[in-house]
C-alpha cells in the first residue's frame, strides 16, 4: 500500500512540475515578450534613445515589407543569420510604435506575384542557380509615399539602426527640408561668378545641382542676417568670407539654438584665387587674402583652424604634369589630395560609404584647450604631411619647388571634423549694432549658452565644392558628360542628408556586427601561415633543386647509356630520390601542423559551447539532488 502510495504521488508530482514547466513558459512568453537582456559587447539589440523617439512621434500608420527569400537563403548561412537579425529588429521597431507601425514579411519565390512586387518596387535581386534572392524593405505611409532599401548588405551593419530609422522619419516626416546657402563661392553662377552670370553666361557648379535634386535649397541674401532662422533644416557656409558682424552673430545665434550648420571655410581658396575680380574683369593679383576662416565662432566652439597654413601631403598628392625647367614631367603635388577611403572615418554614416574625395591646400583643424565642445575626425591626412605656408601658393606656384621643399613631420591632421557639446556665445558683449530698417523685426533675446549640445561640420576647404577638382567633362555622340572623379558630392548631399534630419538621428552611433570572429583562432591562423609559407618555400626551394640535380644525373646517365654507370652515380641517384620522397614527407607534415592547434582550440570551444555547460547543468543538480536527499535523510531521522 505504501508502495503504491508512492507511486501515485511520485507520478502526480511529476505531473504537477510538467504543468508548472508549461505555465510558467506560457507566462513569460506572454507577460514578458517585449522585455530584452542585451549581452553583447556592441549593445547591438539595445535601441537608441534617439529611435525610440522617432518611433514614439509617428504621426500616421506606417508599412514595412520586408522582402526576404528564405528558401533561397537556405545555402548562405550567414544571409540567412543576417536576414534574422533584420527581421528580430524591424518587429522590435513594431512593438515599441505604440501600434504605428505594420511589418509584412514577404518570401518573393521565383516566377510569384511577390517577386513582381519586389521588382516593382525597385528592389535588387542578388541571382543564386535558384534564382533572384531578394533581401530589401519597402516602407510606405498613408500618402502613399515610398522609401525603399533596395539590398541589406552584411558590410553596412553597423548602420542598420541608422538606416532603418531614417526611413521610418522620413516616411513620418516627408516634406523635403529647406536648406540654406550662402557664401563668397558663386555656387549658382559657376566659376566666372557675378560678372559671368551678367553677360548672361553662368554655369551653376554642378554640386549645386546634385543637392536640389534631394533638399529645397534657399539661396540666402547676405544683407539679410534674418534669413538664418529656426525654419531652415540645415545652414550651409561655402567659403564665407569677410562675413559681417551681424551675419557671424546670426550664425552663432542659430547654432546656439539647435540649428545644423555645415561649414566650408578654406585658408586659400584657389578656387577664388583664379577667378576674375569682380570689378575689373581681370585675374585677381596675386597676394590678395582668399581665406574663410571665422576665427572667433570657431573659438567659441571650441576649434581652431591654423590660419595662414595648409596641410601638404606626399602619400595622399595627385600627380600633376608641370613644364618648368625644360621638358615637361609629371610630379607630386603636395597641395592637391586625393583622400581615399582609408583616411576617411568608417564609424560615421556621412563618409563610411565614399570611396575618395579630391581636395586642394586643406586647412588643420585642432581642439583649443579648455574647450566644452568635442571634435570627432571625419577626415584626415596621411603621416607623411606637413603644414606649409599658403604664400607658397600665391600667383604661379611650382610643384617641384613644394615638393623638394617638403618634410613630413609624421603627425596625422584633421581636415573635416563634427564638432558637438555644450558652447558659449561668440558675441558675450551682445549683439553688435546693425543698421535699422523699415519693417525689420525686433532684435530677439540673446541665447548666450546653447540650448542644447551644438551640431557643427566643419570641413576645412572650399574648394571641394568646386567642379574642376570631382568631375570631368567628356563629350559623347556631340552631347557633354559630367563624369564623377571622386565622391565630393556624395559627402556633401550625405552631410547635408544627416544634419537637416532629425537630432535623434544626428545623434545614433554605429553598431558593432553581429558576425563575430573568433580573434584569437584568426590570430593563429595568421602566424600559422606565415611560418607555413616560410617553411613551405625553403623546402619547395630544396624539392627544385634536388629535381633540377636528379634531372642532370639521369640526363647524364641516358648519354652514357651504352656505358654502365659507376657506383658513385648510382649512389648519387638513389641519395637524391631519397632526398626528393622526404621533402615530399616534409612538405606533406608541415601542411598537416598548419591547422593542428587551431582545431584543438577549435574542439576546445566546441566542447565548453557543447559539453562543458550541459555537464555543468548536470553536475549542479546532482549536487542539489545530493543536498536535498540528505535533509530528507536527516529530517527523517530527527522526526
Amino acid at each position: 500500500m505504501k508502495s503504491g502510495n508512492k507511486a501515485l504521488l511520485t507520478g502526480t508530482g511529476l505531473v504537477a512540475a510538467f504543468a508548472a514547466f508549461f505555465g510558467f513558459n506560457i507566462l513569460v512568453n506572454q507577460g514578458l515578450r517585449d522585455t530584452r537582456i542585451d549581452l553583447t559587447e556592441a549593445r547591438l539589440y539595445t535601441l537608441s534613445d534617439g529611435t525610440r523617439n522617432v518611433l514614439k512621434a509617428i504621426p500616421e500608420p506606417i508599412t514595412l515589407r520586408l522582402f526576404f527569400s528564405d528558401k533561397l537563403a537556405g545555402n548562405a548561412p550567414q544571409l540567412k543569420q543576417y536576414g534574422t537579425r533584420v527581421r528580430e529588429l524591424l518587429e522590435r521597431y513594431a512593438a515599441l510604435s505604440n501600434g504605428k507601425l505594420r511589418l509584412e514579411v514577404i518570401d518573393p519565390e521565383p516566377f510569384t506575384e511577390a517577386e513582381d512586387r519586389a521588382v516593382q518596387a525597385g528592389l535588387q535581386g542578388a541571382q543564386l542557380p535558384g534564382g533572384s534572392l531578394y533581401f530589401g524593405l519597402v516602407g510606405s505611409n498613408t500618402l502613399d509615399q515610398q522609401q525603399v532599401v533596395p539590398f541589406f548588405q552584411a558590410e553596412k551593419e553597423q548602420f542598420l539602426e541608422y538606416d532603418l530609422t531614417k526611413l521610418v522619419y522620413a516616411l513620418s516626416n516627408p516634406t523635403k527640408p529647406t536648406i540654406g546657402i550662402f557664401g563668397a563661392l558663386p555656387l549658382e553662377y559657376g566659376p566666372g561668378g557675378v560678372m559671368a552670370a551678367m553677360r548672361g553666361q553662368s554655369q551653376p557648379y554642378l554640386i549645386l545641382e546634385q543637392i536640389k535634386q534631394f533638399f529645397d535649397v534657399k539661396m540666402l541674401d547676405p544683407s539679410k542676417p534674418e534669413e538664418i532662422n529656426e525654419k531652415l533644416g540645415a545652414l550651409v557656409l561655402a567659403h564665407p568670407k569677410d562675413l559681417s558682424p551681424q551675419l557671424q552673430y546670426a550664425v552663432d545665434q542659430y547654432v546656439l539654438k539647435g540649428g545644423r550648420l555645415i561649414v566650408f571655410a578654406d585658408p586659400f581658396s584657389e578656387t577664388m584665387a583664379a577667378m576674375p575680380d569682380p570689378m575689373s574683369g581681370r585675374p585677381m593679383p596675386p597676394g590678395m587674402d582668399q581665406s574663410s576662416l571665422l576665427p572667433e565662432l570657431f573659438k567659441a566652439w571650441g576649434v581652431e583652424v591654423l590660419p595662414g597654413k595648409f596641410v601638404a601631403d606626399l602619400s595622399l598628392a595627385q600627380r600633376v604634369q608641370t613644364g618648368r625647367q625644360g621638358a615637361a614631367a609629371v610630379v607630386d603635388y603636395v597641395p592637391w589630395l586625393a583622400i581615399p577611403a582609408e583616411n576617411l572615418s568608417h564609424a560615421d554614416v556621412v563618409t563610411a560609404d565614399l570611396t575618395q574625395i579630391n581636395a586642394a591646400s586643406m586647412g588643420s583643424i585642432k581642439k583649443i584647450d579648455g574647450a566644452t565642445t568635442q571634435l570627432t575626425p571625419l577626415i584626415t591626412s596621411s603621416n607623411q604631411a606637413m603644414l606649409m605656408d599658403v604664400a607658397d601658393l600665391q600667383g604661379d606656384p611650382n610643384p617641384q619647388a613644394l615638393a623638394e621643399k617638403f618634410k613630413a613631420t609624421g603627425e596625422t591632421y584633421v581636415v573635416a571634423a563634427r564638432i558637438s557639446g555644450a558652447a558659449k556665445t561668440a558675441f558675450p558683449n551682445g549683439a553688435p549694432a546693425a543698421e535699422k530698417k523699415e519693417g525689420a523685426p525686433a532684435p530677439a533675446t540673446q541665447v548666450v549658452d546653447s540650448v542644447k549640445p551644438i551640431n557643427v561640420l566643419l570641413v576645412a576647404d572650399a574648394d571641394l565644392l568646386d567642379d574642376r577638382f570631382w568631375v570631368r567633362q567628356q563629350q559623347m555622340m556631340g552631347q557633354s558628360m559630367y563624369v564623377p572623379i571622386a565622391a565630393n558630392a556624395d559627402f556633401l548631399v550625405n552631410a547635408i542628408d544627416n544634419m537637416s534630419g532629425s537630432g535623434d538621428l544626428i545623434g545614433l552611433r554605429s553598431r558593432g556586427k553581429s558576425q563575430r570572429p573568433f580573434e584569437l583562432i584568426d590570430n593563429m591562423r595568421r602566424v600559422a601561415d606565415q611560418q607555413f609559407l616560410a617553411r613551405q618555400r625553403a623546402l619547395e626551394q630544396k624539392l627544385e633543386t634536388t629535381q633540377k640535380q636528379l634531372a642532370d644525373l639521369q640526363s647524364k646517365a641516358q648519354e652514357q647509356s651504352n656505358a654502365l654507370l659507376s657506383a658513385e652515380q648510382e649512389a648519387a641517384i638513389t641519395t637524391f630520390r631519397d632526398q626528393l620522397l622526404e621533402t615530399r614527407r616534409e612538405l606533406r607534415g608541415v601542411q598537416r601542423e598548419l591547422n593542428r592547434d587551431i582545431e584543438a582550440l577549435q574542439l576546445l570551444v566546441k566542447f565548453i559551447n557543447i559539453g562543458l555547460m550541459p555537464l555543468v547543468a548536470a553536475i549542479v543538480a546532482i549536487g542539489l539532488a545530493i543536498v536535498w536527499r540528505r535533509r530528507r535523510i536527516r529530517r527523517a531521522l530527527e522526526g
